[in-house]
């Protein structure tokens, strides 16, 4: 009998991917896009974390533009790891399977976002005196 996955243990993968794909910033930035369009796409489907992941994928896009590099390794690692996560339909639980599909996103979203909080209200600090100067 195989052992069913849980969340702990996808993210796991996810986090070791992360770490490989963090380094190869142009796979980064095609998985960003990636991300951006499935995020859009299941907009209705993912309303109770779009603003989460939105921020995430944002920090994540400016420091590997260069916009944004005041950010500890671990912390795009681990956001990385969420945006992967998303990205996987066969998950803990599959995306495709309706109302419950990106209930196990959305926890992991949620986990990452408190995990690396610290890092995102300096990231939307850095983002509010941004807009002010343009």
């Amino acid at each position: 009998m195989t052992e069913q996955p849980n969340i702990t243990q996808e993210f796991s993968k996810a986090q070791e991917m992360a770490e490989k794909l963090a380094r190869e910033q142009e796979k980064a930035r095609s998985m960003l896009e990636e991300a951006l369009r499935k995020a859009e796409q299941q907009k209705q489907r993912i309303v109770d974390f779009w603003e989460n992941l939105q921020i995430l994928i944002q920090m994540v896009r400016a420091y590997f533009n260069k916009e944004y590099a005041n950010v500890p390794w671990k912390t795009i690692v681990f956001a990385v790891a969420a945006i992967i996560y998303f990205l996987n339909p066969f998950d803990v639980i599959p995306d495709m399977i309706p109302s419950l599909g990106f209930l196990d996103d959305a926890t992991v979203i949620a986990f990452v976002v408190n995990s690396v909080k610290e890092e995102l209200d300096k990231y939307r600090q850095f983002q509010n005196q941004s807009i002010r100067i343009d």
